[in-house]
């Protein structure tokens, strides 16, 4: 049965390959499209979550803080929850390493009278202290510390790219509902046509004696090869539009820290499977209205 079904589908869309061609490859843009946007928030979730765990809270001390009450509010940083390490830096060590990083414009620090830069703390975060919020209380907690002055840590840029990141984050949700129910409403009517060019074959084997497995499971493998072939087309196009993209965005030489990596094998079966089975779905509630299921 299962053999002759296939054999049947196969012949049925050598019969209708225009039909069949255009629903693939609607199909396959609209994989390709939701697999963009998954290959986009596992490398974003990635970034991110090394970004912050590169992050440091600087603290800056007032001008001239006696050795021993240092001591102490280093102690007390030290022991703050969220805190993994520190290290003092004294103000001429942070000019020595300012003149070193600006080169050939060092020249520019001669005019100086005196240092400007304060002392400071470098505060290394545990590895569950990864969210705005945690680094956030944390920072404010060492700016009412007796001594503080200031405290630093790319605050506006971890709000950003979080916000960058849930603005693709609901956008791509939105879009992924979308794209489902465009690829199942296109399986779902390309199962329509196919069966309305074939009303009369159909009440024929009917009236022959033919039961409705024989009718449907054609359709069925017609939908699912469908999906099958829409979502590897998509997962392919993805594939090859990362390979030209990304070589040439050399991200090593940006975020050393981080590395951009395709969807996982697991991932893109998924997604053909899901592809698959939104043919199936599509097709089950195209026929209902012509078979008795």
């Amino acid at each position: 049965m299962i053999v002759s079904a296939a054999k049947r589908a196969i012949t049925d869309i050598e019969n209708n390959k225009f039909l069949h061609f255009i629903s693939v490859v609607t199909i396959a843009l609209s994989v390709f499209i939701v697999s963009a946007f998954s290959l986009f928030f596992n490398n974003a979730t990635d970034f991110l979550d090394a970004w912050r765990s590169g992050v440091r809270i600087t603290a800056y001390l007032n001008d001239n803080v006696p050795e021993l009450q240092r001591t102490e509010l280093m102690e007390k940083v030290r022991n703050s929850s969220g805190v993994s390490a520190i290290q003092f830096i004294s103000k001429d060590d942070a000019y020595n390493d300012l003149h070193e990083k600006i080169g050939q414009q060092s020249s520019l620090l001669d005019g100086l009278d005196k240092n400007p830069l304060p002392d400071s703390i470098e505060i290394t975060l545990a590895d569950s202290y990864r969210q705005i919020e945690d680094i956030e209380k944390l920072a404010k907690k060492i700016r009412e510390l007796p001594h503080v002055e200031d405290v630093e840590y790319a605050q506006k840029w971890l709000y950003r790219f979080n916000g960058i990141y849930n603005l693709f984050k609901v956008t791509g949700m939105v879009l992924v509902s979308i794209f489902f129910i465009a690829t199942f409403l296109i399986i779902a009517n390309t199962i329509r046509l196919i069966m309305y060019s074939r009303r009369e074959e159909i009440e024929i084997i009917r009236i022959i004696g033919a039961d409705e497995a024989f009718i449907k499971y054609p359709l069925f493998f017609e939908a699912m090869a469908q999906g099958f072939l829409g979502g590897v087309a998509g997962i392919l196009m993805l594939y090859l539009s990362f390979m030209l993209t990304v070589p040439n965005f050399a991200p090593d030489m940006v975020f050393s820290f981080f590395e951009i990596r395709f969807i996982s094998v697991k991932f893109s079966l998924a997604i053909v499977s899901g592809s698959m089975m939104i043919g199936w779905i599509g097709c089950f509630f195209s026929i209902r209205k012509f078979l008795k299921l």
